[in-house]
């Protein structure tokens, strides 16, 4: 009489897991090696790079970036900055932003006890993080949108930012970097980042059917750069313009007219848009009536916020 082959016992949940790991390390592995071998290259490709794409020596470029081994950069965090900078030139400065939050302004704003200029960290990204940290970067001081700026005109790109009655619109170094000609530069992340959305905020509030800020502002303790505590009064966008915003709008306008512009080097991403051009597409959409809001809901509570993680805004 022949006996039945035994039941197999399925692995383990441990052991799967196990198992996922080791493909996961080895894909990295793989992955790494094949950057390294044919999509590495030097910070001097870099410049090029961003010089082919529309960067100039004197420019005033606000930056998003995220630094990761698979995007071949063959240098550190610290030599990407350094990146940066040289590729804006002595007369150039070199921006980032530098929010204290993942969440949204209003949640970070209403729970917030102190902001320090000089140790509340970036949740902006590594990146963004080491160039705070630099002794000749500067912040603003700002609790919910503070800059970063470097480079000859950094002292009059943040100061007077806590003086503003808007986190963004005029006085606060997006509108200076609207003033003086900037760019918004792009490494390894998707235009999703665009944090200069909320100066075009502003500039749409006139057309809105809905209130943009929350009401009333926010009075915040503030520890500035030289250790003094000052209070700010603040505004933060309220919830019915997060549940309205419709960011992609306005990137699908920018992608059809030819305002974003692409490049690429080894395995990283390389996006910039000039503001002028921004701005006059933003005036463009104005007169033909398109917003990047839902601008028809009669109740808010039928609005749906899209997608904020992929959208790169935080909320803010």
């Amino acid at each position: 009489m022949t006996s039945a082959p035994p039941t197999p016992v399925p692995p383990s949940a441990s052991l799967k897991k196990a198992l996922k790991n080791k493909i996961r390390a080895i894909y990295r592995k793989s992955r790494r090696a094949t950057v390294r071998t044919f999509f590495s290259y030097e910070p001097s490709a870099l410049i090029r790079g961003l010089h082919e794409l529309g960067i100039q020596s004197g420019d005033n470029v606000m930056f998003h970036s995220a630094f990761e081994e698979h995007h071949g950069f063959r240098g550190s965090i610290e030599t990407l900055i350094d990146t940066l900078i040289e590729s804006v030139g002595p007369d150039g400065n070199l921006l980032m932003v530098s929010l204290p939050y993942r969440s949204s302004a209003l949640q970070y704003l209403e729970g917030l006890k102190k902001f320090d200029v000089r140790k509340t960290p970036s949740a902006m990204g590594l990146v963004s993080e080491y160039f705070r940290r630099r002794s000749n970067v500067l912040r603003s001081a700002h609790p919910s949108h503070p800059v970063l700026a470097c480079g000859p005109r950094a002292a009059w790109f943040v100061e007077g930012h806590e003086t503003c009655a808007t986190p963004c619109g005029p006085g606060t170094p997006f509108a200076k970097l609207r003033e003086a000609g900037g760019k918004v530069g792009f490494f390894n992340v998707s235009f999703a980042y665009f944090t200069f959305f909320h100066h075009l905020e502003n500039v749409l509030q006139p057309h809105l059917p809905f209130q943009l800020y929350h009401d009333p502002p926010f009075d915040v303790p503030v520890v500035d750069r030289n250790g003094k505590e000052i209070r700010v009064r603040t505004l933060a966008f309220s919830r019915e313009t997060l549940r309205r915003r419709r960011f992609e709008v306005l990137e699908a306008w920018l992608w059809k007219h030819g305002i974003i512009r692409r490049g690429r080097i080894g395995a990283s991403s390389l996006l910039l848009v000039d503001l002028d051009d921004v701005m006059s597409a933003v005036d463009d959409m104005i007169r033909q009536g398109v917003f990047f809001y839902d601008m028809t809901a009669a109740d808010a509570g039928q609005v749906t916020d899209p997608a904020p993680a992929r959208r790169g805004l935080n909320q803010s």
